[in-house]
């Protein structure tokens, strides 16, 4: 008896020292030097480079607050971005923290490096993890529920953060947002983080099937980009829902799987942030249903 008992203690043991060997510690954040310039609005260090952020947080703060990364659009700032979407407006009273985020210093108009270029020495997605990392560890927000949302250059970024960070990352909004090629190029087979993805079909800058921009741009039409999304998530069920007379809702699921994937085609819908009384449906609040849903 006291041998089986031995025997026992010692498979768990082993258990354990497994378990642990698997489980990689959480990084330190690498951001430095953070000066809050005015309200809500701050500077940083990340290597070498100074980056400007805004954050607003919700009434309460604790370790399950949510984090959204709003990711501005090629020449457009923190402060435009807040003025064009009011995210924290619509989010902060629904308990989300949002950060408004932009390139660093000095990247010469080029925006995020998404796929479609890489001019700078810092890489985007690296400071966008550990700007996570130092925000969720400096405020106690929830270290499990990271969101990131973005606007044309801001929406091609949602997909490579996808791609690339799902270990960060819960759900990502895109917004007029394509694929880069380069991306594509490289996808994952499986992988387990929500996407939404919200365009126009007048949108000249996107890549769709059934006109001529699927013809004309290297990148991967948004519908093929969208069912890759669900196959690499293992969503097997989809249904489709008018969100109003503009907009059609098509939803990836799958049984006790708590990511989904969710696609809006706005008809006649044009390269921007879709406001309300055009598209019929409030943009921020489709965002959050869909973050909450993967959460």
């Amino acid at each position: 008896m006291l041998k089986k008992i031995i025997t026992f203690v010692m498979i768990l043991s082993m258990f354990a020292g497994v378990c642990s060997c698997a489980k990689a510690p959480r990084p330190q954040s690498q951001i430095t030097d953070v000066v809050q310039t005015e309200d809500n609005t701050y500077e940083c260090q990340f290597e070498g480079t100074t980056f400007d952020f805004m954050l607003f947080l919700p009434e309460k703060v604790d370790s399950k607050t949510p984090l959204i990364l709003m990711m501005t659009g090629l020449y457009i700032n923190n402060s435009g971005f807040k003025g064009q979407t009011h995210m924290e407006e619509t989010a902060c009273p629904r308990g989300y923290a949002v950060c408004y985020v932009q390139p660093g210093r000095g990247t010469g108009g080029k925006g995020w490096d998404c796929g479609l270029w890489n001019t700078r020495d810092v890489d985007s997605l690296d400071y966008l993890v550990n700007l996570v990392i130092y925000l969720q560890d400096e405020y106690g927000l929830s270290k499990t529920k990271a969101f990131a949302a973005g606007f044309s250059n801001g929406g091609f970024m949602a997909h490579r953060v996808a791609m690339e960070a799902s270990d960060t990352f819960i759900a990502v909004a895109s917004v007029s947002g394509l694929m880069a090629n380069t991306i594509w190029d490289e996808k994952v087979d499986k992988t387990s983080i929500g996407v939404l993805e919200i365009y126009g079909t007048n949108d000249t800058l996107f890549s769709k099937d059934g006109n001529d921009t699927a013809a004309a741009l290297p990148h991967p039409p948004i519908e093929k980009v969208m069912e890759y999304w669900a196959q690499a998530n293992g969503l097997s069920a989809s249904s489709t829902e008018q969100l109003s007379g503009r907009a059609e809702l098509t939803k990836y699921t799958a049984f006790l799987n708590k990511t989904q994937v969710w696609s809006v085609k706005i008809e006649e819908g044009e390269h921007e942030w879709p406001a309300e009384d055009v598209a019929g449906f409030n943009t921020n609040e489709l965002i959050l249903d869909f973050f909450d849903q993967c959460s």
